[in-house]
């Protein structure tokens, strides 16, 4: 049987559209080598979420992939942008993860704002150094979300929100979010979507879930005291928001996929390194076939 080469790790092949699909692959590849792993494990030990890093990425044009290059997106095939997550997450999840709540944050005002809401507001989302956190679960409506009871009372030109958003990624760091409330009747048909700054009088987040990974990144509650939004800031038509909530799920599950399959690539790339250089009885741990099963089924 031949031995296993000291040096066995490879880049994933990917299949990309484009040469500048290539590129951009590439640059997402060197960022995360070089800006995002070699401070993973200090940080997450400590429980510090990386805002540099999102910094950095949001001037290389990394936080709005699959959007609009108008209003800063990089305008690229969905399959391209969770090729990139795939990277982040493999230099460590709570980038990747973070990066695609972020992106589902966006997804409401990208697809269904008006071209004025576009116009205000994405540019510094996509582009800006923004972080977005996404508000739909609630303590009493996680996997029936229709059944959400946070209000949205309208006041004048204004919307009044009252209530308590649970398990949001970000929580009380991001600088805006996207919120689901009940403007109308019972059910999915009494739902809204706004975008709301969570420098907003009367939002407060709570302190931090405790969890057992994912340290660096912030999981909290956001309450809603009577927080005041301008009707300017209302995504869709009244009672469309639950709709807009699920076509945001069906990209963002996407994206929480690609984020797991970029952190099995870093476990196997791991266990590859180990089984290379650790010996015993006199060789690579790796030369052995019951050892090298393992690894294939990892692989495969």
């Amino acid at each position: 049987m031949a031995r296993m080469p000291a040096e066995i790790r490879r880049p994933v092949e990917r299949d990309l559209p484009t040469e500048e699909a290539g590129e951009l692959i590439a640059l997402v590849r060197d960022i995360a080598r070089k800006e995002i792993a070699p401070h993973a494990a200090a940080e997450e030990e400590e429980g510090t979420f990386p805002r540099a890093a999102f910094r950095l990425l949001s001037d290389a044009g990394l936080l709005g992939l699959p959007y609009a290059a108008e209003y800063g997106g990089g305008e690229q095939p969905y399959a391209v942008y969770l090729q990139a997550l795939e990277e982040l997450a493999a230099a460590r999840l709570t980038v990747g993860v973070g990066v695609s709540v972020h992106v589902l944050s966006c997804h409401a005002l990208a697809l269904h704002g008006t071209k004025e809401q576009r116009a205000a507001w994405l540019p510094g989302m996509l582009g800006g150094g923004l972080l977005g956190s996404y508000c739909l679960s609630e303590p009493t409506a996680g996997s029936d979300a229709a059944a959400l009871s946070t209000k949205a009372v309208r006041d004048g030109e204004d919307w009044v929100l009252t209530g308590t958003k649970a398990w949001i990624t970000h929580g009380g760091i991001s600088d805006f979010c996207t919120v689901l409330a009940r403007s109308g009747g019972p059910g999915a048909k009494g739902v809204t979507a706004y975008l709301v700054p969570t420098d907003a009088e009367g939002l407060h987040a709570a302190p931090p879930e405790r969890k057992m990974g994912l340290k660096g990144s912030p999981t909290a509650q956001l309450h809603f005291d009577g927080v005041r939004v301008a009707d300017a800031r209302r995504i869709g038509a009244e009672g469309e928001g639950f709709s807009l909530a699920l076509d945001a799920l069906d990209a963002g599950r996407l994206g929480i996929a690609a984020c797991a399959v970029g952190l099995a690539q870093a476990a196997l790339d791991a266990a590859l390194d180990r089984a290379a250089e650790w010996r015993q009885f006199g060789r690579a741990i790796g030369d052995f076939q019951g050892l090298r099963f393992l690894l294939a089924d990892m692989a495969t």
